[in-house]
């Protein structure tokens, strides 16, 4: 596969999961009934988590999510093949009822968009950089990280392309695998920060909570409803969250 080209008018997030320290969908509506308090908390998580990123670069300030189809190429080069797979097929399946996305595997990496990487973590940054134009310089640059994603957006907008890289033998000696391959989906979707702020939910590195709560799943599902728009501007769509929340949720 092409390299891609994380240019000027590409916009580059970069997300990790576990620092050294440690690291049923409801149809109904979800809010039926809840006061102010909890909507003015998840306008304020939705802005946390979207316009921001856990580097303390700003984001432009505008909605990135998918609109195309998804299609992740599995590149496992080292650890056990099957369990990667099947952790890995659980969230997406998830993933697919939050979002609405086509979100399928293939067979080769010519015809994907989100590049899976494991390897050992001698190795990781190389077999990443394999996929990037502007390669990451090694472990220094990812701040204490455990395992990574990062995507990027197309006329700085939709996201186009991703790559999740996880040291596999790290994460397995430490119990991480879920915790990775959870975190770093979810958040290549376009949800690129965590925050302290955010209790318990798979967005706080010092949350114990390793599955999606109810409030990250609303998180996915406000983000990827019909009436957030790609490229809508952070006080247009914080309006419009704020709106969904109140008639019951997405």
């Amino acid at each position: 596969m092409a390299a891609i080209s994380w240019a000027a008018r590409v916009a580059v997030a970069l997300s990790r999961c576990c620092r050294q320290s440690w690291a049923v969908i409801l149809l109904a509506p979800l809010l039926a009934g809840a006061g102010g308090e909890r909507v003015d908390r998840l306008v304020t998580d939705f802005d946390l988590i979207i316009f921001n990123t856990e580097f303390g670069t700003p984001m432009d300030a505008k909605i990135h999510k998918w609109i195309t189809p998804i299609r992740i190429f599995l590149d496992a080069r080292a650890g056990p093949l099957d369990l990667e797979r099947k952790e890995l097929e659980e969230h997406v399946a998830l993933l697919r009822r939050l979002t609405g996305l086509k979100i399928e595997f293939v067979p080769k990496a010519a015809d994907g968009n989100l590049m899976f990487v494991f390897d050992t973590q001698d190795r990781l940054i190389g077999s990443v950089n394999k996929y990037l134009a502007q390669p990451i310089g090694g472990w220094k640059d990812l701040h204490g990280s455990l395992c990574f994603g990062m995507f990027g957006v197309q006329d700085a907008l939709q996201i186009n392309f991703a790559v999740i890289g996880i040291p596999i033998d790290e994460v397995m000696s430490r119990g991480k695998l879920k915790d990775c391959v959870i975190e770093e989906t979810t958040q290549v979707l376009g949800l690129p920060n965590d925050s302290d702020k955010v209790f318990p939910s798979v967005f706080n590195d010092h949350s114990p909570q390793v599955t999606l709560t109810d409030d990250d799943e609303l998180l996915v599902r406000l983000l990827y409803s019909p009436r957030i728009d790609v490229g809508m501007s952070r006080a247009e769509a914080l309006k419009v969250v704020r709106e969904i929340l109140e008639e019951g949720g997405p």
